[in-house]
């Protein structure tokens, strides 16, 4: 694929941004856990902050449905263009080298971190460090998938979509996605109360899981809560109808957003105020995307030297910004200052040795393949589009 654009077919851009947006607003989040009340995170300051905390919750709550929207549309378009199982090996190198790489060397080097912290917070003494670590590197558990969970998630969502895409035969999985939101839209009262009856089910099967295993039950959750968005974007790239519609929302919708994601983090006593939270969850979710998607595509349609950077950054900074803020989280243990200011110097301070990091990585081929899974100088996957046509119509393989 062209990165130029010519008369024919010009780049969406907005979409590359939003993608490296969502990454990135991990620094934000991430920096703002260490003081969250509501957040039990690997370094975790002493002191909280009501503020961090609510800003920490507003983020989760669109970041990784906006990540898994966009990783559904792009990976529906290049499977599209590609068939399932050249586009499916392809992912597995693009994310499974990634995810080697740095579950050998990034969560090591974390886990030795956290334990550290731990001692600088008398936790554990200093000389028993070593030990801890040594326990934890022994022992299979959260600290071994860490950040890296999305990626695990990911390749799973990835070879979901190429078996549907073989199981679909000879009608293109693309025109049965176009169908089912044609049908979706003909049909809506049903399709709302679908969906309000999945909402109830998973609401149900969250109970049972988290009544049987708290700690894993959580974690099989909100691994795999996301598929719902992944799906979503693979419909948003089959029908030019629902993304239109993704693009549509504006400040009203914006405020809706907020208001039903913050409906959803109060507390609930029943399955039906449970089964409301959901739904208003994944609504409002989608509202403040698709608010997001839509100044994206006012104001970064066009190419831009700095957003490249960014894009072609985003998935090494992901990737090495969780153990550049363990070390600052940690060395602010030694110090007593208010957390709002913590976070303002640890936040911009992540992002810029992030991206210094990757600089670094870049220069060398080897080390950019293991952490950022793409070979130098190699075509950039991002969707086109040429005016006056639907979106798959535009981006589809002929014959496909």
């Amino acid at each position: 694929m062209s990165a130029q654009p010519d008369a024919t077919s010009r780049r969406l851009h907005y979409w590359d941004f939003s993608r490296a947006l969502y990454l990135g607003l991990g620094i934000p989040f991430h920096a703002a856990v260490i003081y969250s009340l509501s957040h039990q995170w690997s370094v975790s300051s002493p002191d909280k902050s009501v503020l961090l905390t609510g800003l920490a919750d507003f983020i989760h709550t669109f970041r990784m449905p906006g990540f898994f929207i966009l990783a559904g549309l792009f990976s529906m378009m290049l499977l599209d263009r590609q068939g399932a199982w050249p586009w499916l090996k392809s992912r597995l190198l693009r994310l499974g080298l990634p995810l080697l790489s740095a579950t050998l060397l990034i969560l090591p080097f974390q886990i030795a971190v956290q334990s550290l912290a731990l001692a600088v917070q008398g936790k554990i003494v200093l000389a028993d460090v070593p030990a801890h670590v040594a326990a934890q590197l022994s022992h299979f558990g959260e600290p071994w998938i860490s950040h890296l969970w999305f990626l695990w998630v990911l390749i799973a969502y990835c070879a979901a979509l190429a078996l549907l895409d073989w199981l679909s035969g000879r009608v293109s999985l693309r025109v049965r996605l176009e169908s089912l939101v044609d049908w979706v839209g003909d049909n809506r009262v049903l399709s709302l109360a679908a969906f309000a009856a999945i909402c109830q089910l998973a609401a149900q099967a969250q109970t049972v899981i988290v009544g049987a295993s708290p700690y894993y039950g959580n974690a099989v959750i909100n691994y795999n809560l996301y598929v719902i968005f992944f799906g979503f974007g693979a419909l948003v790239y089959a029908s030019s109808r629902l993304h239109d519609l993704l693009l549509k929302p504006g400040v009203g919708s914006l405020v809706a957003g907020i208001a039903l994601v913050t409906f959803s983090q109060t507390a609930h006593a029943d399955l039906v105020t449970h089964t409301l939270k959901l739904i208003a969850a994944v609504i409002g979710a989608a509202l403040i995307v698709g608010f997001i998607s839509n100044m994206a595509q006012q104001h970064f349609s066009r190419p831009d030297a700095r957003v490249r950077k960014l894009v072609d950054a985003s998935f090494t900074i992901y990737l090495v910004h969780h153990p550049v803020i363990y070390v600052l989280a940690t060395l602010f243990l030694m110090v007593d200052l208010p957390p709002v200011l913590e976070f303002a110097i640890i936040a911009p301070m992540a992002a810029l040795m992030s991206y210094a990091i990757h600089q670094a990585l870049s220069t060398n081929a080897i080390f950019l393949l293991m952490f950022n899974g793409v070979r130098p100088k190699a075509a950039r996957t991002g969707p086109t589009a040429s005016p006056g046509r639907p979106l798959a119509a535009r981006l589809a393989r002929p014959g496909r």
